[in-house]
């Protein structure tokens, strides 16, 4: 009847649109994932072989290009499929979409739906096809329906209790359209539940404000707390607006059940007024200082470069002030004019072909961009993998900025280049050296090495001699039971599996790669 088709990002990720789609189609449609890592012809060719005559694509940024390759594959293999396109990625451009794509049937703009089974059972003629919006997002039956949450608990799965944003940025698509439709919060709460007793490992909300309605925030986030096991939930937060009552009653949640998104984008007035946001870093940097309070809720804060009026000091200035308040990722995008965002020709100089990335402005010439484009991999490597939290914050002394310290590293090796992060420690150790002219970062490399890794680097001595003490700590019962107490029911043998030992400038550490942690054990040690 109707082959609804997703290519993703990456595996691991899931399509809520085409579910929901495929749930409104009726019981005998049906859907294909895969991701843009697979071979055009071979995601061509297992869509022909379903025997499907109507295939209908999800269009977004990423995928775009395939979508049109696999399609025409598809139209020239047999003449009477019907090819559908829906999304963001051609409902803002879909005459021209249509003009350029002979291959191509309909493209649907708009939320499909309450009208996509008619449209399946009753396929107009060729042309372009507005659906509007759902008015009553209650009114759309829970996608994962059917027990298709155990197929995909081990993945990212996406929900949504809300459509529309109260803002208005400029770079972003939900400029498009102002408001914000709610899911009646009992439907959400069932829904949620749905997730976490069927194992879902991580649920990420879709929403484009979570807290567009504080209170209404807070019921969620306490009814997630009292119900929770395993998954985790990921959604994006205006920072400026949050509540007191809401930050609360995050910092009251377990580790690793929380992961939250903060869009800074600058913190340049003059820049944020050009993108129609308000300017408010004295209220974004309390409230990601007061989220930092718990550690276990993992923050996520977002820049972007190349945004009208920003130059290159300027863009430093929000590059420090966003690091200094210590999140755990550190995103450096960079601008993109989208189809349906308001930010357009005359904010600079775009690729024509997705994703649409800024070349250069009237502030920032080309040789910029691609000098942010190495911060940004260095960025990506070392400080979002958390791989050398020690290391760079030894080497940060050096340097006047944290800007000046990640442009640095670009400048001596291109981290855009495909690495082990095994070699990455070497590479820092060889940074150093050349640097330095010494071992200055030798200690901290070392450490933050060990706490995830057993093996050797080549400038590390072998900890061998510490062995035999090793062994003598592990099975003194009285001591180690009390500095390690989650060990206390295995072997010393299977003890020394669990725990790595290494002296560092005289003190001996035992590190526990499980939990990325190391405890000083010097005094046990002769």
């Amino acid at each position: 009847m109707a082959l609804f088709v997703a290519i993703n990002a990456k595996y691991v990720h899931t399509s809520l649109s085409v579910r929901y789609l495929k749930n409104a189609a009726g019981e005998s449609a049906k859907i294909y994932e895969c991701s843009i890592n697979d071979s055009t012809a071979a995601v061509a060719e297992e869509i022909f072989k379903t025997g499907e005559k109507h295939i209908l694509f999800s269009c977004y940024l990423w995928n775009i290009e395939m979508v049109l390759k696999v399609s025409e594959i598809l139209k020239k293999a047999d003449n009477n499929i019907i090819i559908t396109l829906g999304g963001p990625e051609v409902s803002f451009n879909a005459e021209k979409v249509l003009a350029e794509n002979p291959h191509i049937t309909h493209i649907v703009c708009g939320e499909g739906e309450t009208k996509m089974a008619e449209f399946i059972k009753n396929p107009p003629k060729r042309g372009i096809y507005d659906f509007g919006f759902v008015q009553n997002l209650d009114d759309l039956p829970f996608a994962y329906a059917n027990g298709e949450l155990e197929k995909i608990a081990d993945r990212l799965v996406y929900y949504e209790t809300q459509r529309g944003c109260p803002y208005n940025c400029a770079f972003c698509l939900s400029s498009a359209a102002r408001g914000v439709r709610f899911r009646s919060l009992d439907i959400v709460k069932k829904d949620i539940l749905e997730f976490i007793n069927s194992g879902v490992r991580l649920v990420k909300l879709v929403d484009r404000t979570f807290n567009a309605d504080n209170r209404r925030a807070v019921e969620l986030v306490e009814f997630i707390k009292e119900n929770s096991k395993n998954t985790s939930f990921h959604f994006e937060v205006k920072a400026e607006s949050i509540s007191d009552e809401l930050i609360d009653s995050l910092i009251g949640a377990r580790k690793g059940l929380f992961q939250l998104e903060i869009g800074v984008q600058s913190t340049d007035k003059d820049t944020l007024s050009a993108i129609s946001r308000q300017e408010n870093f004295e209220k974004l940097s309390y409230v990601v200082k007061r989220l930092s309070q718990n550690r276990g809720i993992h923050l996520h804060l977002d820049l972007i470069a190349g945004l009208p009026t920003e130059n290159l000091e300027k863009f430093k200035k929000s590059f420090n002030d966003v690091y200094s308040l210590n999140p755990h990722d550190l995103q450096l995008g960079f601008l993109k004019k989208l189809h349906g965002a308001k930010i357009t020709d005359d904010d600079g100089v775009f690729s024509s072909f997705p994703p649409y990335e800024v070349i250069k402005t009237d502030f920032m010439g080309y040789e910029d961009i691609v000098m942010l484009k190495g911060v940004s991999a260095a960025l990506e490597k070392l400080y979002n993998s958390g791989a050398f939290f020690n290391t760079l914050k030894t080497l940060i002394c050096e340097f006047s900025s944290p800007f000046e310290m990640f442009y640095d590293l670009s400048q001596y090796f291109d981290f855009t280049k495909s690495i082990s992060q095994k070699r990455l420690y070497e590479v820092m150790h060889e940074y150093a050296i050349a640097r330095f002219g010494g071992n200055k970062l030798k200690n901290a490399i070392i450490f933050d090495f060990c706490l995830s890794n057993r093996d050797y680097l080549s400038f590390m001595e072998n900890d061998e001699g510490l062995k035999k003490e090793a062994f003598e700590f592990l099975k003194n019962e009285e001591i180690f039971t009390k500095i390690f107490p989650e060990f206390k029911d295995i072997k010393p043998t299977e003890r020394y599996k669990k725990l790595r030992f290494y002296k560092i400038d005289n003190k001996v550490f035992a590190f526990d790669s499980n939990e990325k942690k190391a405890t000083d054990v010097t005094n046990f040690f002769a």
